[in-house]
């Protein structure tokens, strides 16, 4: 059972399953600063982290770097019934939606 099955279908009557930390996120300037806001499923890392890609940390399955249209089919085969739109699943550290300015070509 995936994780996100397992956090919103537990049994009352047993105790509900670790949840995924992820305590320290990089925020645009290169600090860091206590991720507060409840624990996302998967966390965007600033634009400036990569040239090319975003680079997606997923709660239980470590860290990738996608292109824009690898962006919903990693996360949905990783958490399929997740909510791309709720900020507390999904965390961008800036720039929601947007990737780096990368052409063919450029190194």
């Amino acid at each position: 059972m995936k994780l996100l099955d397992r956090l919103r279908h537990h049994h009352p009557d047993t105790q509900a399953p670790p949840l995924p930390s992820r305590a320290d996120v990089v925020d645009s300037e290169g600090g860091s600063f206590v991720h507060e806001r409840g624990v996302a499923f998967v966390e965007v890392e600033p634009l400036a982290a990569d040239s090319r890609y975003r680079v997606l940390h997923l709660a239980g399955y470590g860290t990738t770097p996608v292109a824009r249209e690898e962006f919903l089919p990693t996360i949905r085969r990783s958490f399929p019934g997740i909510d791309i739109d709720d900020p507390d699943q999904v965390h961008w550290a800036d720039h929601p939606w947007e990737w780096p300015s990368w052409h063919p070509g450029q190194a």
